[in-house]
Formats: C-alpha cells, structure tokens, sequence
C-alpha cells in the first residue's frame, strides 16, 4: 500500500498522528512515489485562503469604503482573476476542491463534518512528494484532522484558542494575528535551502463580527455597537423573515440550515438592510480591513526571510457571504447567489511586472492545475479544474461551463442510494449568464450578470423566447455535468459534534449549536 494512504488509513483506525522529522517526510514520499526532487524555476509555493470572504470587499476589486490595502497591492503586483467563483459555499468541500483541483461531486465532501476520501490526490501530497517541506495552518476547525484534510502536510498547526460556546464562536478557531505568526514560526523552522509550500487559513471574515480595536471602529456609525455574537446575526435574520412571512413564527438560521429556504423567502426578499444589518456590515468591513493587515504582516515577514521573490502567491478565498440582498440573509450555504460564491483570486509570481486583469469566469478548482503546469508537476488523475498559467503571459484563461453546488440544508428526504447534494441547489455559469435550479423547491433562476449583477430579476420569472432557449441549453450543460461524475464515498465524523455537545453542557447550555463547524450531517 501506498505509504500515504497507509498513514491516512492508521488515522481513521486511531493510530496517532505522529510529527515525523523533514528529512523522513521527504525521503519517505520521495520512495513511495518514484518522484525525483523539483529542481523547477519555483522555489516555493503560498496558498492563502480568506474564509468567508466577499470578493466585492477588496479595493482592487472595486470597493471604495473597505481598506485593504495589502491585499492591493499584491493583486497590484499579480494577476486578478476579476471573476473568481467557488464550486460549494462552505468551508471544508470548498477547500478540498481547491487542494484537488476536484468539484465535490468528484472528490466526495459533501459539507463540513465529512471526511476527505484518501482517494483523493492533494496538492500537498503532490508537492511532498517533490521534496517540499509543507506545512498548513489552520484559522478554525472546518479543515482539521479529524476530517484528513492534513493528508500530504508534514507540520499541520491547528491550536485554536477561541473555543466553541452557542452565543459567541460556532466552531474552534483563533484570529488572524495568531495564524500569522504561527505560519512565520513554521517558515522559521524550515532550513534556507529547502523548498517550501505554506498553506495559511484565515477565518476572520466569517461570524460573529467581532474585531479587534481599532478595527472595530472603523466602520461603525455613530452609537453602533463595537461586536456582534452569533444570536445578534440570528436576529438580523429573524428580522427579515418576519418581513416577508408576517409573522413572529419564523425558522431561524438553525431552521434553514436544516430544512431550507421556502418559495415565500427566497422569492419575498427585498434586498433591502433592515435593523441591525448596516451595523453587522460594517462589522465584517473591520475584521476585512484587520485580515488584510495580517495578511501584509504574513507577507512582509516571507520578504524578511527572502522566501517572498521566490514564491509563487495564490491568494483567494472559499466563499462569501449573503448580508441582506437575498432570502439567505446572513447565510452562506442555501443558495449560490454571487454573495456566496464570488471569491477573490490573486496570482503573483517571482518578478513579474504584475498588475493584469483577466475578467473571464474561472474556479477555485483551477489552482492545482495552474500551479501543477507552473511547477511542471503531472497530475494523477484528470481534474475539473484548467490551467490559468496561459494569462500570465498575456493569453487567455479558457472558457467553459462553470458549475457550482450548494451544501444546506441538510435534512432533506432524499432517494436511497442517491448523493446529499442533489436536491439541493446548483448553478452553471456561461459567460455573463447564470442558471439556478434548486430541486428540493422546483426553483429555476436565470440571470445576465452584465446587466444585473445583484442577480435581483430572474428572466424566467416571464421567459421570452431567448431566456427560455438559454436556460434549455444551460440545463443540458448541467444535467450532462451532473452524469459525467460520481462523488468519492465520504461519511461524516460526529467526533466533532459530540465534543460540541459535550462542551456546550459544560458551559450550561442544553442545545448543541450548529452551524458552519457543527454540521450534524445527515
């Protein structure tokens, strides 16, 4: 047996996870594989992931209010994929698609809880296996161990010090500050002749909004409150489904996450912020701005150590977030609104003159393939995902359909046999146009997202005759994509969810809070 999967295969048994010495790492994966050391022109890789990250918060990206100005001037040095969409809307499936260059229906996870199939090829293991020293550190427990998303990594830092409670923090996680120095401290430990593949997970975008001073202020409006817990985000939900329903009586996030949006909530929603909702925006602009500081700080300490000019930097994100434009108000996960699936995605490579737009839809699952022809690495196994590397030099990144999923709710009746996802929503992107359908509700959505970039008319709403024949043909394209592949089998670790429970009690609550981190699977 593969060494790898031997390993992966001794920790699902509950053999520990041992922290072996780099030479072992590399010589050991070096053997199993058969591959010679990279002496490519790359010394070393960075991928930086922003969790719940909403691509229109970047002032490159447009954005006149919020400050991101390190974030900035990487793009300023790089290539800005303008256009850049997810293929699920939460944390775990989203970055095992980005590790695989694998859509989930591929790769198998189906949401957070599930375990990476060892099935899989991750770009860990691929550049391991070429004699990197990888290491990955973590911002919350959405990709922990306990799911074997550290398959291929030699140092994998997941030490959370903001600990799950149902009012504050919904999953185990720790702010930026302390991811970036935890990611210093693992380059610290690397010796200066070897190659090097940081991967660094940054969680503070995503609830509650609670950002350090001065942050916290930054945005707020006069009187406006300086944090927001998990129960103020409830509230602001709670507020608009009253609007639309007429009643007190309304589900909830927790009862969304569960069962899902209705026809008179999705379809009712003003896309208008009501209560607290500026006051949570604002919010989340502090934890961007506070981020993107710690970002700069990340990347000034790899120029102090002269990692940086020889480093290929990828920075992009799992998914956003819906405020209030939607019916999944406050809510990444129901839906695939562009408020949940646009991400940044920033290319910089050693001595480029950088500074190039590229406005052509492309994936997060394009990252392996761009850096696998970068690195001149052969992949396993066909991807999903194409190769950008053609835009660095001034061509083009390929054109083609662009497919995402959605990951909630999750307790829908389903067929036996048949895959968690499929009644739940899917879109297809076709240049500017964008199909929905979202089976459990028999919802179908199309949008031009040229001229309707808030996706607020649906053109089926009253087809006419180019609307309907668009949405035949982007129905095909999907219908086709949905038989051409067969998810890997994943089953969900409720390790996780009983420690949750466990803690919650503890703390002398009585319900176990699930959300993004404590997803009771299915």
């Amino acid at each position: 047996m593969d060494p790898r999967r031997q390993a992966r295969v001794g920790r699902r048994a509950g053999i520990p996870r041992r922290a072996p010495g780099a030479a072992a790492v590399a010589l050991a994966l070096l053997a199993a594989c058969g591959e010679p050391a990279y002496d490519g022109p790359y010394r070393h890789v960075v991928l930086i992931s922003l969790d719940t990250f909403r691509a229109d918060h970047l002032g490159c990206q447009g954005n006149p209010t919020v400050a991101t100005p390190r974030i900035d001037a990487l793009a300023a040095q790089g290539t800005r994929f303008a256009d850049a969409t997810s293929p699920a809307p939460t944390t775990l499936a989203a970055h095992t698609s980005m590790m695989t260059g694998l859509v989930p229906r591929r790769h198998g996870v189906v949401r957070n809880g599930f375990v990476v199939h060892p099935g899989n090829t991750t770009l860990a293991e691929l550049l391991a296996a070429r004699g990197f020293r990888c290491g990955a550190v973590l911002g919350s427990f959405a990709l922990a161990s306990d799911f074997d998303f550290d398959q291929g990594f030699e140092h994998f830092d997941e030490d959370f010090d903001l600990l799950v409670d149902a009012a504050h923090f919904d999953q185990n996680q720790r702010r930026a500050e302390r991811v970036t120095d935890a990611a210093l401290a693992f380059v610290d430990g690397v010796g200066a002749s070897e190659r090097l593949f940081l991967f660094a997970h940054y969680f503070d975008a995503h609830a509650p909004y609670d950002p350090p001073a001065p942050w916290n202020a930054r945005y707020a409006g006069p009187g406006a409150p300086e944090a927001a817990s998990q129960e103020d985000v409830e509230r602001a939900v709670q507020v608009h489904q009253r609007a639309v329903l007429g009643t007190d009586d309304v589900p909830g996030a927790r009862g969304l996450f569960r069962f899902g949006l209705s026809r008179e909530l999705l379809e009712g929603a003003a896309g208008e912020p009501r209560g607290a909702d500026r006051d949570l925006a604002a919010l989340y602009a502090g934890e961007v701005s506070y981020l993107d500081h710690h970002v700069g700080r990340l990347l000034d300490g790899l120029a102090e150590r002269g990692i940086l000019d020889d480093a290929i930097v990828v920075l992009t994100g799992d998914h956003g977030e819906t405020f209030w434009e939607h019916g999944d108000v406050w809510n990444h996960g129901l839906w695939l609104y562009d408020t949940t699936i646009r991400v940044p995605l920033i290319v910089r490579l050693p001595g480029a003159t950088g500074g190039a737009v590229v406005d052509t839809p492309v994936s997060t699952v394009d990252v392996v393939p761009t850096l696998a022809e970068l690195l001149g690495l052969d992949l396993p196994e066909p991807v999903d995902g194409r190769s950008l590397a053609p835009a660095f030099a001034g061509g083009a990144a390929p054109l083609r359909p662009i497919v995402s999923e959605a990951t909630q709710p999750v307790a829908l009746p389903r067929p036996e046999g048949s895959w968690p996802l499929d009644p739940l929503p899917k879109s297809v992107r076709d240049g500017p146009w964008k199909y929905v359908v979202a089976p459990y509700l028999g919802v179908e959505q199309l949008f031009h997202l040229a001229r309707d970039p808030g996706e607020r008319t649906n053109l089926l709403a009253e087809p006419d005759a180019r609307a309907a024949a668009k949405r035949d043909e982007l129905r095909a394209v999907l219908e086709g994509w949905l038989r051409e592949r067969t998810p890997r089998p994943s089953s969900f670790n409720r390790a996780q969810a009983a420690a949750v429970a466990e803690r919650l009690s503890e703390l002398g609550y009585f319900e176990s809070s699930e959300d993004d981190g404590a997803d009771e699977g299915e």
